[in-house]
C-alpha cells in the first residue's frame, strides 16, 4: 500500500511510538490526524511536522469515549476526508498480580488498548468500506502470546488485542482493507517511568542482551511503515523475540515453564 497523499490517523500520538509514528508517515508523504488527549503535546507536534513541510491535524480525544471519537472522526472526514490509515497505538496498563489489581483498575486497562482501538476503528470503518481501501495496524506487546506472571490485567488486555486484530482481519477478508499486528518486546519510553514497579516485572529471560534489545519508538515507526508499503500481516520485534514466539507455537510447554519461572514471584 502506499503511503504519499493518504490520510492516517495516529492514537497515542503525543508521545513515544505514537509521536515518532506520525513523523515517519508525515515524512513518507502522509496527512496524518495526531489523536491524544494532551492537546498542548499534539499542537507542539503538528507545528513541528509542519515546519519541516509535511500535512498535519489535531484532534484532541479521550479514544476510550466511544461518542467523543465518533464525533471526532466525523469531524476528520468531512474537514480532512476519509482516513487510509490507521495506528491503534494507544495504550495503557500497570503490571501487577491479580489479587493487587483493583475492579475499577481492570477495566481501565482494557479500556486503552482494546476499548480505544474498537471504538476508532469502528467509527473509521464504514468509511473505509465506502471507498474499500484502507490499512489498520494494530500495536500491542509480545505478551500478547505469553502467559506473563505478574501482569495479569496487562497480558489480557494485550492478548485482546492480538484476538481484535485476528478476527477484524477474518471480518474484512473479501475487501481490500488490510489489518497488521505490531507485536513489540520492550521499547524506550516514558512507560516504565510512569510505572515504575513494572519494569522488573519483566521476565529475565526476556531481558538477556543482546538477544533482546530495547527498541526505540523511531526502530518501531520505521517497521510499521515498512509494514504498510510491504502490506505485512504481521511483526514481531525484536527478532529473538519473533523466535521465540515460534519456538512457543511449537514447543509450547517448555517456552511457558521458562516465561514463568524466570518471571514474576509473589513476595512471601
Amino acid at each position: 500500500m502506499h503511503i504519499k497523499n493518504h490520510i492516517a490517523i495516529i492514537t497515542g500520538a503525543s508521545s513515544g511510538i505514537g509521536e515518532a509514528t506520525a513523523c515517519a508517515l508525515a515524512k513518507a508523504g502522509a496527512h496524518v490526524i495526531l489523536l491524544a488527549r494532551n492537546a498542548t503535546k499534539l499542537h507542539q507536534l503538528a507545528e513541528q511536522i509542519i515546519a519541516s513541510g509535511s500535512q498535519a491535524s489535531v484532534y484532541p480525544v479521550d479514544i476510550t469515549q466511544a461518542e467523543d471519537v465518533a464525533q471526532v472522526i466525523h469531524a476528520v472526514v468531512h474537514e480532512i476526508g476519509i482516513p487510509d490509515i490507521l495506528i491503534n497505538n494507544a495504550g495503557s496498563g500497570q503490571w501487577k498480580h491479580t489479587e493487587d489489581t483493583s475492579p475499577a483498575e481492570a477495566v481501565d486497562m482494557m479500556a486503552a488498548p482494546y476499548f480505544g482501538a474498537f471504538n476508532i476503528t469502528h467509527a473509521c470503518l464504514p468509511h473505509m468500506l465506502k471507498q474499500n481501501w484502507g490499512f489498520i495496524v494494530n500495536l500491542t506487546s509480545t505478551a500478547a502470546y505469553f502467559a506473563v506472571p505478574g501482569a495479569t490485567t496487562y497480558t489480557t488486555a494485550r492478548w485482546a488485542m492480538r484476538g481484535f486484530n485476528e478476527a477484524l482481519r477474518a471480518d474484512l477478508h473479501n475487501t481490500d482493507i488490510r489489518v497488521m499486528l505490531m507485536a513489540l518486546g520492550k521499547v524506550s519510553s516514558s512507560y516504565f517511568e510512569n510505572n515504575p514497579h513494572s519494569e522488573n516485572r519483566i521476565p529475565t529471560i526476556a531481558t538477556l542482551k543482546p538477544f533482546y534489545p530495547t527498541l526505540t519508538p523511531e526502530q518501531v515507526a520505521a517497521a510499521i511503515v515498512k509494514g504498510i508499503l510491504k502490506n505485512k500481516r504481521e511483526i514481531i520485534m525484536p527478532f529473538f523475540m519473533k523466535l521465540t514466539v515460534w519456538m512457543a507455537r511449537i514447543f509450547p510447554r517448555p517456552i511457558e515453564w521458562l516465561i514463568i519461572r524466570t518471571g514474576a514471584k509473589r513476595k512471601k
